[in-house]
This record gives structure tokens, sequence and C-alpha cells, in this order.
């Protein structure tokens, strides 16, 4: 039933990414600050690999950017309120490096959303009325990449008579044990 389980996880996290209005496509990723205290906020799951790895997209002047440049470690939260599913993915947060790969990820973004990534100022900079925010252009977009490569995923599943939880872990391939709900 391990396993079962596991492809249960598989199957709806990279349903995320298939389904339009699938629950885990927005997901909560946390990060950790300089001072050692977890930043948490939603962000949308743009891929899910095979050994499913995910892909993020943010600004390159964010927060995320300068908190994985101190501490990589990174967690993921996901929830399916019809399946009360919740999956917990721990693991490393990196930069994409690879210039091909980053054409191609920039490629999906549309034109509605790369205002994301083309302010003129830092996201969260403070300013006097939202109106007031300033764009540059589409090449000068600091839009970045990230790959989140989980180690470890706890699954927890409320039903009755009784909830069901998991962690797996990859030691040789992703390995499942039983916890306590």
């Amino acid at each position: 039933m391990l396993q079962e389980l596991f492809s249960d996880l598989i199957h709806e996290l990279r349903g995320a990414i298939s389904m339009r209005r699938h629950p885990f496509k927005y997901v909560t990723l946390s990060t950790v600050d300089e001072q050692k205290s977890p930043r948490s906020r939603t962000v949308v799951l743009r891929e899910v690999s095979e050994s499913l790895e995910c892909i993020i997209f943010t600004d390159a002047r964010s927060q995320k950017i300068s908190h994985i440049s101190t501490n990589d470690n990174a967690c993921m939260l996901a929830y399916h309120p019809k399946k009360l599913m919740q999956i917990r993915l721990d693991g490393q947060l990196t930069v994409v490096r690879d210039q091909k790969e980053i054409k191609r990820l920039f490629q999906k973004v549309s034109e509605k959303a790369i205002k994301d990534y083309t302010t003129s100022v830092s996201p969260g900079s403070a300013i006097d009325q939202p109106d007031q925010v300033e764009y540059v252009s589409r090449s000068e977009s600091n839009f970045v990449a990230l790959k989140f490569v989980p180690h470890t995923i706890e699954y927890l599943r409320l039903k009755r008579p009784n909830h069901l939880r998991a962690v797996y872990k990859t030691e040789d391939g992703w390995k499942g044990q039983w916890l306590v709900p």
C-alpha cells in the first residue's frame, strides 16, 4: 500500500501541471532567511519532472534568491481539499543556470504574466499607490527559474476509520515508511 500512496502523490503532483484547476498548482514554498527564520509564500508550480524535480519562476530580486544564496534548504507544501490530502516536500532550491533551459522556460511566460518580472523596482519595495508601479521591457526582465529537488516527501491523507501518513526518502530510489498520523 505504501507504493500505491506514492503513485497517488506523484499523480496528484504531476496533475497540477496538466489539469487546469488542480489544487496543487499553487503551493506554499518556504525558505530560510539570513536570521534563520522561515519565510513562506505561495508560488505557481510550473513543471514537475519524472524524478519529481519542480520548477517555479520568480524575480531575480526577490527575497527567496538571497535566502537560497545562504541556505538552499526549502520546503513545499500542497493541500488537496476534496481528497483531504497534504504533501510536504523537503529539499534543495537552486537557480537554474543553463542558458538553453532558461530560454526554454522564459518562452512559457505569457505577455500578461511578464509584468511579474519587469517591475522597475524590486518586489516588496514600498510605493505610495498600487498604480505607481513602472515596468521595463521584456528584454530587461528579471525572470529567474528555480529548481526544487526533493529528498523527503511526507504524505498525509485524512480518512476514516484511519488517517494515512507516510514518509518517502530518496535512498537508492524512493523508499516509504508508515508514520503515526
